[in-house]
């Protein structure tokens, strides 16, 4: 008597229910950048106290628990998508270093790669400008950003761009690496976040070419002979409290130094 092909049902079993967070066909790289993507989205559009591992996952398809397999809190998914969107930028701003001699045209370059990037993808805008705000807002951000690297990456990279520029001449070696970025790129930063604000319909590179033809503009002008800003008492007026003897001889080597430089 010929026997049947197919399984008794007890060795068949029952259909297993599809893996909850983990679509058949998908692996854990794929699925992972999903995640770092939708987090800068909602972190972005929200902020870091409206956003949650709830929507985060339901967005890309996965429940709360399963979003914990990638993820062991909200702050450890903030410091990876902050760590993804610098990766966005990290590579070209090194490559505007490396292949740009000057300062005038480095600032120029990563502005234009900052603003493309930002065309492609406004989260990279909206997620990185809103930084600072949210440090300032949740002291455990900063805490545990300092536990990191603090001096790789993005930062670290604009730090060695100002000091190359000051030891070759091109700005005031006396003026401040940390007041440098602040001004350079606070002011690109407040180009970009107004543009991303305003939901606004031209381009961001556009309107980072007339702000870096503006800079450009001011390169000969103002940055080779700019003299450090005079530190004054709180509550002082800028510039009406008289300069200390120590001051004044520690203005005067930073520009002895810078004239010996030129004159070199």
């Amino acid at each position: 008597m010929a026997q049947s092909s197919t399984p008794p049902l007890s060795r068949r079993g029952t259909p297993r229910p599809a893996r909850v967070g983990r679509p058949r066909g998908s692996n854990k790289e794929a699925k992972l950048a999903r995640i770092l993507l939708e987090a800068r989205r909602q972190f972005a559009e929200k902020g870091y106290s409206q956003t949650t591992f709830k929507d985060v996952g339901r967005a890309v398809g996965m429940t709360h628990a399963a979003l914990y397999s990638y993820f062991s809190s909200k702050l450890a998914l903030y410091v990876a998508t902050l760590a993804e969107a610098q990766n966005v930028l990290l590579p070209e701003y090194l490559r505007a270093l490396e292949e740009c001699a000057t300062l005038r045209d480095r600032f120029r370059r990563i502005l234009m790669v900052s603003a493309a990037a930002a065309d492609r993808d406004a989260t990279v805008t909206g997620f990185l400008a809103a930084v600072p705000i949210e440090i300032r807002r949740h002291p455990e951000l900063l805490q545990e950003l300092l536990k990191r690297d603090s001096d790789s990456g993005i930062y670290r990279a604009l730090i060695n761009m100002f000091e190359e520029a000051k030891a070759q001449g091109e700005i005031n070696p006396g003026l401040d690496t940390e007041n440098l970025i602040t001004a350079f790129f606070g002011a690109a930063l407040g180009v970009s976040l107004f543009h991303y604000g305003t939901h606004s319909a031209t381009r961001l590179t556009d309107a980072m070419e007339i702000f870096a033809r503006l800079i450009d503009s001011s390169f000969d002008r103002s940055f080779g002979g700019m003299q450090p800003v005079a530190e004054t008492e709180p509550g002082s007026e800028s510039g009406s409290k008289p300069e200390s003897e120590s001051g004044r001889r520690r203005t005067h080597s930073v520009a002895s130094a810078a004239s010996s430089r030129r004159k070199e």
